[in-house]
């Protein structure tokens, strides 16, 4: 085997099925196995179907990704041995979603059991196309410089893009931990998960059994967090790979497994609260909990930290080749502890890019090989990497950034709490002021966990509401979509303004004075209306705290407002305060809205 075949997903596929046919590449739970003998085969079957049916080089072929891994991993390498690249999609999405895809990479033929309307071209299954096919080599040039895969992003935060990755790109990782091994030595490395294909997550797991290091990727057709235990109990894997909201759902597992086989837990995809990290620690006990950071984009550059109870807040430093630098609006690296954009890079592998997106990719992707992730963090001193918020989703409170990560990550060490999503909600005169949303137990009271978090963040940085719900808007690999999010909150957040019956004169009392002062009717403040979510600010609650004291003779000062933010809250804190000094001078004229505070 040269060299240019053997960075290739084709070639280390033909090296591994040489090396071990009959060793189990994929063993899908409940269904059986696949071996790197028939993979490769059946494989290289399906390049000669596509090959038969017009495919040519080059061209883009989308695999849709149903819970059958042995089917997508045939599929997704049977396109690569025709010499075409794999444009892998979840087999749940939408067909408006597909076709998309499709339209976007210019597929010419979709791999799947349902056809896909919208999309030019075929459509067929997997059995359809390699049937009465040979099942040696197609015959086709593929290097490492070569397209592999346009892998379409979450878009959790705005429209998917198409990030093209090259089979170098795609093999790096597992040649540079495949070094200097002794393949008849090395014992065979378990790998236990239920991440969906089509993810950057999923497919890196994938790619990762073709490693000269033996490896076997154990993976359940659906997530259930007790028969997931159940598997790491008899399976006894080696690592377990979970996504957050993976991890959150084994933690609120009443049974008990023995899971002292599994050596490493790895948490990849998505922010993780460091509360989170320490409870998984103590459900697997013999294992050392590893989380990784990395985007789409960037991989295979990645920085990976071993849970450190002395940082529990870091995601790790510069190691195994990968780099980490923070910059400024300009592109300039920044002192330590100066928060910025945050940069990854391995050296000497090609980084990937935007699908027909050249703008784009020049914002992302640099020539000097530094990606862009979109996030915001800081080093410090040591080299430390902190990940403070996606720049998407960093909230800005009258000209400060305050971090959405930070509140969610407190607000999980709550007992009350075992999931928080933070987020900006739209403000006249702030901009944006911050709201979180949490899950958790039934007895929760929302305004004793604002307090919760507001002292251990100052108010300034804490949600300035705190709203329960019963699940989060998620994609396939269990992230929160939080544009879904902000809008179920918003139009709930609505109705809470004017819904409900005020019960005592004080909170008709409140209700009137914050209507005047807000320019609303009093009769669409209920008492669950919020006072930030109405339009108030620091300016007018100024006034409020003068109008209490005038009409209701309560000494009730401004910052009250803030730590009781809804009507009713607010009312038994004027209840509760002492008697207006008399003498207070009054307001001498009404400050006119509009004017930051």
């Amino acid at each position: 085997m040269n060299h240019q075949s053997s960075v290739t997903v084709t070639g280390m596929l033909a090296a591994r099925a040489q090396e071990r046919p009959d060793a189990t590449a994929i063993e899908l739970v409940g269904v059986g196995g696949l071996s790197y003998a028939a993979w490769n085969q059946r494989a290289r079957a399906v390049g000669h179907g596509l090959i038969s049916r017009g495919v040519q080089p080059g061209d883009r072929v989308v695999v849709r990704a149903s819970s059958d891994w042995i089917a997508f991993a045939i599929g997704y390498v049977g396109v690569q041995a025709a010499g075409a690249i794999a444009v892998p999609v979840l087999a749940s999405s939408s067909d408006e979603h597909i076709a998309r895809v499709c339209a976007e990479a210019g597929a010419v033929g979709v791999i799947g059991d349902v056809p896909v309307g919208g999309c030019p071209g075929w459509s067929e299954t997997i059995h359809q196309i390699e049937a009465h096919q040979p099942t040696g080599p197609t015959g086709v040039e593929v290097t490492g410089a070569h397209d592999a895969e346009i892998l379409f992003t979450s878009g959790t935060t705005g429209r998917p893009k198409g990030v093209v990755s090259t089979h170098d790109n795609l093999t790096y990782a597992i040649r540079q931990r495949g070094e200097d091994v002794s393949v008849a030595e090395a014992p065979v490395r378990t790998v236990l998960h239920a991440l969906p294909p089509a993810t950057n997550a999923g497919q890196s797991l994938m790619v990762q059994t073709l490693s000269p290091m033996p490896h076997t990727m154990i993976v359940l057709e659906k997530f259930d967090a007790d028969g997931f235990l159940g598997i790491a109990q008899k399976a006894r894997p080696d690592d377990v790979v979970l996504v957050p909201a993976f991890a959150l759902a084994l933690l609120r597992v009443k049974a008990r497994f023995d899971l002292s086989g599994v050596r490493q837990v790895r948490t990849t995809s998505a922010s993780i609260s460091a509360a989170t990290l320490a409870r998984l620690a103590e459900l697997f006990p013999d294992a050392s909990v590893v989380n990784m950071y990395t985007s789409t984009e960037s991989w295979p550059a990645r920085l990976r930290m071993r849970f450190d109870p002395a940082r529990p807040f870091s995601l790790g430093r510069a190691g195994g080749g990968s780099e980490v630098r923070i910059v400024d609006e300009l592109g300039e690296p920044v002192p330590s502890g100066v928060s910025g954009s945050v940069q990854l890079r391995v050296d000497g592998v090609r980084p990937r890019r935007y699908w027909n997106d050249t703008d784009a990719s020049a914002s992302v992707f640099r020539s000097d090989l530094w990606v862009s992730t979109g996030d915001v963090g800081r080093l410090d001193d040591e080299g430390y990497f902190y990940l403070e918020d996606r720049s998407a989703d960093t909230v800005n409170v009258g000209g400060r950034n305050v971090s959405t990560l930070a509140a969610e990550g407190v607000l999980e060490e709550h007992p009350d709490v075992e999931e928080a999503a933070a987020f900006g909600l739209p403000h006249p005169t702030l901009g944006q002021y911050l709201v979180a949303t949490v899950i958790g137990s039934d007895d929760l009271d929302s305004d004793q966990i604002r307090s919760f978090a507001a002292a251990r963040l100052g108010e300034a940085e804490a949600p300035k509401r705190v709203v329960r719900v019963e699940r989060f808007p998620r994609n396939a690999l269990g992230k929160v979509v939080k544009r879904e999010l902000i809008e179920t909150v918003s139009v709930l957040l609505a109705q809470d303004s004017g819904h409900g019956e005020l019960a005592t004169d004080t909170e008709r009392a409140v209700a009137a004075v914050w209507g005047r002062v807000l320019d609303a009717a009093p009769a669409t403040i209920g008492p669950d209306a919020e006072w930030l979510s109405l339009g108030g600010s620091s300016l007018e609650a100024a006034e409020v705290a003068l109008l209490v004291g005038d009409e209701l003779g309560r000494d009730v000062p401004e910052r009250v407002l803030h730590t009781n933010p809804t009507l009713r809250a607010y009312a038994a804190a004027v209840d509760a305060a002492p008697l207006a000094n008399e003498g207070r001078l009054r307001p001498i004229s009404r400050v006119s809205r509009g004017v930051a505070g």
